[in-house]
């Protein structure tokens, strides 16, 4: 198998001669034989027919159409595409492209079109029957989707953890002669392995490509200009003579920002939002989901996370903080559609932040 960049957007695989191939690309799809790959970048806003211009693609290129698989996405191909290779237990090798947008989730209903998408060929260098093909797509899409929720990405507070992009594609391949493999599943030695590369290249490249804004808006449900303006807006409750709301807008930002450069702010809020999934799901043992939409009183365990992390960001002072943030939060617009735990890690942030800024302008005796 060799690649090549054919142009600034375009990267071609060639695999010397036709392979079998299993291939949900809309160009080259259906269980096929395959010669070659394209992986090519369009433009984001890109709305024209795939299929027709995946097919001009292959005549710019003089490639054949009914052996070629064409991979379209928004990602730089050349510079960001991923490589992983393994010699063992056969010659695995995966080339992709990692978009994460437009996401899916369980229950989200429609989904706009997208372009972003995760972009993925495998090829095994052994003769995989037409059912190992198969099993290996499965163990494919399921290393896909531990990579994507580990990554934490969300599409809003209601919904679940997201599994896959709108417009996620997947070429697996092997080589037909030589020795014959019939399962390529899970428990087989070539499905563990190629589990393994897309479970690291998802993972890898979606920790790469998320900025800190986007990290902090799939895990705390909200962007970080969110929390400057609820906790500025509170601050006008008890305000401090000659400290302005923008002036404290932009403080609270700032020790924000500073507060997520420790992996204890992010392990409790992770730990909440992983809470909310599980009560979305109705998979919290002695809770059901109507019990946690409804916010339940049988659980403490929210305040529980909120106490934690106040104390940790400023002591007594931030505990007490949160607490007065929790008592007036029911009054609150902002806080009316957050759920049951990280809707504490909210006003638990709020609050400390806040206790520290009064800390620094009124003194900390």
């Amino acid at each position: 198998m060799t690649e090549w960049v054919a142009d600034e957007d375009t990267v071609v695989v060639g695999f010397g001669e036709r392979v079998r191939a299993l291939s949900s690309t809309i160009v080259g799809g259906g269980l096929r034989e395959l010669t070659h790959v394209v992986f090519h970048r369009v433009d984001p806003d890109f709305e024209s027919d795939p299929a027709k211009y995946a097919r001009g693609l292959l005549e710019r290129l003089a490639l054949p159409k009914d052996g070629t698989a064409v991979f379209l996405t928004a990602v730089d191909v050349v510079k960001e595409r991923v490589e992983l290779h393994v010699d063992y237990p056969a010659g695995i090798t995966l080339v992709g492209s990692v978009g994460l947008g437009p996401t899916v989730c369980i229950g989200g209903g429609g989904h706009k079109r997208g372009v972003g998408t995760i972009n993925l060929l495998l090829f095994v260098e052994k003769h995989l029957t037409d059912n190992a093909l198969v099993d290996l797509a499965g163990v494919v899409w399921g290393a896909k989707a531990l990579a994507l929720v580990d990554l934490g990405l969300s599409k809003g507070f209601n919904l679940g953890r997201v599994y896959a992009t709108a417009t996620d594609a997947l070429v697996v391949a092997s080589a037909t002669d030589g020795e014959v493999e019939i399962y390529g599943g899970p428990a087989t030695p070539i499905g563990a392995e190629a589990a393994g590369l897309v479970y690291e290249a998802i993972l890898s490249s979606g920790l790469k490509g998320l900025s800190e804004g986007e990290r902090f808006r799939n895990v705390f449900g909200v962007d970080l200009g969110w929390v400057a303006d609820t906790a500025s807006e509170l601050y006008l409750k008890a305000p401090i003579p000659g400290l302005s709301r923008e002036e404290v807008r932009r403080e609270v930002e700032e020790e924000v920002r500073g507060l997520l450069k420790d992996p204890n702010v992010w392990a409790l809020a992770l730990a909440a939002r992983d809470l909310d999934w599980h009560g979305l799901a109705g998979a919290l043992p002695g809770l059901d989901r109507e019990e946690y939409l409804g916010d339940s009183h049988k659980i403490l365990a929210d305040e529980l996370l909120g106490i934690a992390l106040a104390l940790y960001v400023n002591g007594w002072k931030g505990l007490f903080a949160y607490y007065w943030i929790d008592s007036t939060k029911e009054g609150l617009g902002e806080f009316e559609d957050k759920p049951m735990f990280m809707d504490d890690i909210l006003a638990s942030l709020v609050g400390s932040v806040l206790s520290r800024l009064y800390d620094r302008h009124r003194g900390s005796g």
